[in-house]
């Protein structure tokens, strides 16, 4: 990948920890920068990415697991009495709207940004990444791509 948008000496081109670059969004810009916490602009994705690839037998459990739930649940509240989970499923949504929220802040910058510098092409072809790098991107897209688990 070229990076035209900082030149290769440049403190905002960094590696992760699997040692791959990436531009850090928030050296970048640093007004945007103020808005992160210490933990995103620290934060490695690669432990978790290597995790998620040395035990693919856990989503497999997890799909097991949940069939068994659906099933068990089933029988279990047949004869049960129904209830009011309106507000339960109210905070819920409330939750899941923070978290897309909160989510969209942190990536869409580094996406207009991407989109700029690198164009359309080099956003969806080149290694995701390169691209989302670490830090809270890497955070955010690493904690979206894990809400979609069972």
């Amino acid at each position: 990948m070229v990076y035209r948008a900082v030149s290769e000496g440049s403190e905002c081109l960094t590696k992760n920890a699997a040692g791959l670059p990436f531009e850090s969004l928030p050296c970048l810009y640093p007004k945007l920068g103020e808005t992160y916490t210490g933990f995103e602009l620290s934060y490695n994705p690669v432990p978790v990415r290597d995790f998620m690839v040395a035990h693919p037998e856990v989503p497999i459990v997890a799909c097991i697991l949940y069939l068994n739930f659906i099933l068990v649940g089933r029988s279990y509240m047949n004869d049960k009495k129904p209830r009011s989970w309106r507000n339960a499923l109210a905070g819920w949504n409330l939750l899941l709207s923070v978290f897309s929220i909160c989510g969209f802040t942190r990536v869409f910058p580094h996406l207009v940004h991407n989109w700029r510098e690198y164009g359309m092409r080099d956003c969806l072809c080149n290694d995701p990444e390169n691209m989302y790098g670490s830090g809270p991107t890497g955070l955010w897209v690493q904690l979206f791509v894990l809400s979609k688990f069972p």
